[in-house]
């Protein structure tokens, strides 16, 4: 009876691995959308990608190349949304939905101009996530603050 628990534990732990893997490929490749919105991938966007990746998941570097190369892949085939954002609304708090916008305003800033498509991505995701037009205006700031543009 003991393996039964055993078991069903290490099959836990798995999942919960699995869908942390998910979840950090949903919100990379919600970045590299924002990176390809308009129609540009721009370095310093790709710079800050990999730099928020490098940062946020605690990944080895051969793990950071993987998500990265998943992530683009993904963005790029993907033909809409909604299989990240359903990923993001089962496991994201609202303040971690926050701190994502916060992530792509980071991206979208980093080539210190932010494009119609761009914004208009925002709008879209913040809809999707439910987060506030007033979080999504915090979360703009503090990516301005964090990039040192002014607003």
């Amino acid at each position: 009876m003991m393996r039964f628990f055993e078991k069903l534990v290490a099959v836990k732990i798995e999942d919960d691995h699995a869908s942390d893997e998910n979840l950090r490929l949903a919100a990379t490749a919600l970045m590299f959308r924002a990176l390809m919105v308009d129609g540009e991938a721009d370095v310093s966007e790709l710079a800050m990608i990999r730099r928020i990746v490098e940062d946020e998941f605690g990944l080895t570097p051969d793990e950071v190349e993987q998500l990265m190369s998943d992530a683009a892949t993904q963005a790029d085939e993907a033909a809409d949304l909604y299989g990240w954002i359903k990923q993001i609304n089962s496991r994201y708090s609202h303040e971690e939905k926050c701190y994502l916008m916060e992530k792509l305003w980071q991206v979208i800033l980093a080539d210190g101009v932010i494009e119609d498509h761009e914004a208009a991505l925002m709008r879209k995701v913040a809809g999707l996530i439910y987060v506030s037009d007033r979080d999504v205006a915090e979360a703009r700031q503090q990516a301005v603050q964090k990039s040192g543009l002014s607003d």
